[in-house]
This record gives structure tokens, C-alpha cells and sequence, in this order.
């Protein structure tokens, strides 16, 4: 279920997500990707029920600025493509993640922020709005405050809360430049992700009808706990889940490139434990575009995007992204002001 408030042409990655070699059309791959997906610390402050940052044993650690800058000057070269800040990992958390947003607009990047949003201050939210932050979206879970807390372990709902209204008030405050399409910047996003029996207890329709709004636009998603399945606290829940369960053919290998902050890429950002068999090549010891057109990525895209062997893959076994997952919503109304546009 997907909403927004003023459509989707006002979203600032339209022009990708409407492009021909977008989901389809995308082989062979493109001779940069469309996004760059990087991380910029793995620490975290929760300890959620779906996240398979439960597996990683990898150290903790923050993207190196001058790693960052190696990163957004090569970006910088293919205008097509922008930058999501994202990983296993908070991105808030970092300490410097004002100067790394200040960086990649000062590169012309489009740039996007995923946080849990609880170490968000009016101080850094006004430095967002300042440096023109193209989205900055919200990752919740489940419909409510139960469901919200039951799944996000260590959180606290009413903080995050105040946290999106403030972030929404700073904005109107400080009058963000409108981008493509209209609206202010940054635009702001909720995504949320609902296990079967959450939907049964409350309504995708009423949630969106609450935030739509307060933010720009809002995504219901069905949670995906198959990584973390062989955990004793998650096993109870996996008939929970919902949706097709079948394999598909992989996109993420044709559309996106994964750099965790110590300047190792991989396939896809679905691997937190950082698996050499899931990782493509290391900067700066290479360039993002060798890497992205070089042999180990088409191997993969052999493996998974052109053919189903996911079960040859210690990561790709336990995913199902690419399948009908979201049908379940494809016919959902959209709620809350003007009608937005569904899908998945």
C-alpha cells in the first residue's frame, strides 16, 4: 500500500522509479547503477524482532568522510543516480552525519535518509532542511503502539512520534525548497511493515489516514522474517507472515549497488554478517562502476536475476523480496487527504 499527498510525481526519485529500465527493462544492467545504497555507521540502539542485524558479528564502525568523498565524487559523475543513506546500522548515529549530507549536496546528489528517528533534534532536522536533504523516511512498524513496540525492541513510540511532528513543524518553519513536483525538502516518508495478524487487529487504511499529512507520503509492508528464522525468539512468530513465499527472479542486482562503511560492496543490502560469497569488491581499492560491471556482480546477476539459484547463496536462500508479496494490497484504497497513488 503506497500513498501520497500530493502524488508521485512529487516524490524526488519519480523520474527513477518511472524509468523504463526500473523493475523492468534492466538487462543488461545500466553502466552505473540507479542507487547507491551506503552506510554510514552500523550501530543501532534496538534490538528488533525482524532485523538481521542479529546475525552480524561484524565490528562496529563509521563511514571515513574521506571514504565518503571518494564515494559522492563518483556518484557525481553519472547525474542519473543518487545516494540512499541506509545499512545495519542508524544513520543518525554517526557523528558526523550532518558534514556527509553537506558533502553529497554539495555534489549536486540526491540523497535520502532511512532512520528509526529517535536521535533526531530540531537542530540537525533545521541542518537537513538547510543543506536541501531530498527525503528524509521514517521506518516504523506494525499499525500501532503495540505492534510498533512488540516489533521494535528498546524504542520508544511516543518519542518517535513527536519526532516525525517536529520534523514536519521544522520544515514548515524554515520553508524547505520545494524539488520536482512540488513540495517541500525535505519530502517525508513513513514505511511500516505489518505481520498477518497485525492486520487483522488494526488497518493499513486508518494508518495511513493518521500520518498522510503530517509527511508526504506512506508505505505498508509485510514483514520479512525469513533471515532471522532459525532465531528462538523469532520462530514462534513465522506463521505470522504473509504473502507469496516463492522465489523470483532478483532485480536488486540490476538496480543497486550495497557499500557498507568500511568500503566493502555488495550485491544487495540483505547481508549483515558482510559474507565474502555476498561481496562484489572493496573500495577504494576499486571504482564503484568496475566493481558494479565487473565479473563477480554478473556472476550474481547469472545466479539470481537471470536464473532461480538463490539456494547457492548463503543469503539469497532466505530471500524473498521478488515475489508476489504485496498483492495483498495492490487493491487497498489510499486514505487521508487527496487520493494517492496505490501499489507496491
Amino acid at each position: 500500500m503506497l500513498s501520497y499527498l500530493h502524488g508521485s510525481a512529487s516524490d524526488p526519485f519519480h523520474d527513477i522509479y518511472s524509468s523504463p529500465g526500473w523493475l523492468t527493462g534492466y538487462d543488461p544492467p545500466r553502466p552505473f547503477p540507479f542507487f547507491v545504497n551506503l552506510e554510514p555507521t552500523n550501530h543501532c540502539q534496538l534490538n528488533c524482532l525482524f532485523c538481521s542485524r542479529q546475525l552480524s558479528e561484524r565490528p562496529k564502525g563509521c563511514l571515513d568522510l574521506g571514504l565518503a568523498a571518494r564515494i559522492f565524487d563518483e556518484t557525481a559523475g553519472h547525474p542519473g543516480t543518487a545516494v540512499r543513506l541506509a545499512g545495519w546500522g542508524e544513520p543518525l548515529l554517526h557523528p558526523e552525519i550532518v558534514k556527509i549530507v553537506s558533502m553529497a549536496k554539495g555534489r549536486g546528489i540526491r540523497l535520502k535518509i532511512y532512520t528509526n528517528g529517535l536521535a533526531l533534534t530540531e537542530e540537525t532536522m533545521a541542518r537537513f532542511v538547510d543543506l536541501g536533504l531530498d527525503d528524509l523516511q521514517f521506518s516504523m512498524q506494525g499499525l500501532n503502539e503495540k505492534q510498533y513496540l512488540f516489533n521494535r525492541v528498546g524504542s520508544d513510540y511516543k518519542k518517535l512520534v513527536a519526532n516525525i511532528e517536529m520534523a514536519a513543524r521544522v520544515r514548515e518553519r524554515l520553508g524547505g525548497a520545494g524539488g520536482p513536483g512540488g513540495g517541500a525538502r525535505p519530502f517525508l516518508s513513513i514505511l511500516t511493515s505489518v505481520l498477518a495478524d497485525e492486520l487483522r487487529e488494526d488497518s493499513p487504511g486508518d494508518f495511513v489516514g493518521r500520518w498522510l499529512g503530517t509527511v508526504d507520503k506512506v508505505a505498508v509492508d509485510l514483514t520479512n522474517l525469513n533471515f532471522v528464522s532459525r532465531l528462538p525468539r523469532v520462530a514462534p512468530h513465522l506463521r505470522k507472515q504473509s504473502g507469496d513465499l516463492r522465489r523470483g527472479l532478483c532485480v536488486d542486482v540490476f538496480l543497486a549497488v550495497e557499500v557498507k562503511y568500511d568500503g566493502t560492496v555488495q550485491f544487495c543490502g540483505q547481508d549483515s554478517r558482510g559474507l565474502p560469497e555476498h561481496t562484489a569488491g572493496r573500495l577504494p581499492g576499486e571504482s564503484l562502476r568496475d566493481i558494479w560491471l565487473g565479473g563477480r556482480f554478473n556472476d550474481q546477476r547469472d545466479r539470481v536475476g537471470r536464473s532461480l539459484g538463490h539456494e547457492n547463496s548463503p543469503v539469497c536462500r532466505d530471500c524473498h523480496h521478488n515475489t508476489s508479496k504485496y498483492d495483498v494490497f495492490k487493491q487497498a484504497p489510499s486514505a487521508g487527504g487527496p487520493p494517492g497513488d496505490g501499489g507496491a
